[in-house]
């Protein structure tokens, strides 16, 4: 019995060292070094490759090897003719999908406005009437209510979303307010408008797309500004209101 569990000790003491000896190897690795190509400083979204390098708003640092994403750059070459897809922050990694092809473009003014890449931009037009008079500005947030019949056919009116923000106004985005705000005090006002743009997700695009169509009409109900937006669209409550 001794002779036993003496085998057993110097077993389960190779165990230990073994596993021991091979969490310090697996730590070695990762807190090993490589070099990374990553921005020196903030780089504009629409800044062209050829820019950045004239610039050198990109250098060679050693960071961890656990931390290097896998679509990094490896060849500054790879810029050229190609331009920032976005926003760069000051040592943010530079990788294959923080550029583009500069022939692809980076968008319009209303697709870089959203948020998310899970979202979509959706237009409808409404009178005054229907669209609070028309004194609804990008970066407001509204409730979009819709008429529809019950199983007796009787009209009842129902909210299809909830906290949609407004991402622009005509052809006004948030951006463009905000920019409009920031300018001189003679800059001329966005002008009121019932073509309106909502930042949704794309199944909530379907429904204001069904909603809105034919003799059907939605009905915007304006928010506080208080109000924030629910990951683009609010939620799909039917909260019903008038018969």
């Amino acid at each position: 019995m001794a002779a036993a569990a003496i085998v057993l000790a110097l077993v389960a003491g190779i165990g230990v060292y073994m596993y021991a000896a091979g969490a310090d190897k697996r730590a070695q690795e990762n807190a090993s070094f490589v070099n990374a190509f990553v921005a020196n400083s903030d780089i504009a979204k629409g800044t062209t490759g050829a820019e950045v390098l004239q610039a050198g708003l990109v250098s060679q640092e050693k960071v961890a090897k656990g931390s290097v994403p896998s679509a990094m750059i490896t060849n500054l070459n790879e810029l050229n003719a190609r331009i920032a897809a976005g926003p760069i922050n000051a040592k943010q990694f530079i990788t294959t999908g923080a550029f583009v092809s500069a022939t692809d473009g980076v968008g319009g003014p209303f697709s870089t406005a959203i948020a998310a890449q899970d979202l979509v931009a959706v237009t409808v037009t409404v009178d005054a009437d229907h669209g609070v008079a028309n004194q609804i500005t990008p970066g407001d947030h509204v409730n979009i209510a819709q008429t529809t019949l019950d199983a007796n056919g009787l009209p009842q009116t129902t909210y299809l979303l909830t906290k949609v923000k407004v991402l622009a106004v005509g052809p006004n985005t948030v951006q463009q307010q905000a920019q409009a705000g920031a300018a001189a005090a003679g800059a001329a006002p966005v002008q009121p408008s019932g073509v309106l743009t909502f930042e949704v997700t794309q199944a909530d695009a379907l429904r204001v797309i069904s909603a809105n169509s034919g003799s059907s009409k939605v009905y915007l109900v304006l928010l506080p500004p208080s109000t924030t937006s629910s990951g683009g669209s609010g939620s799909t409550k039917a909260a019903a209101s008038s018969k």
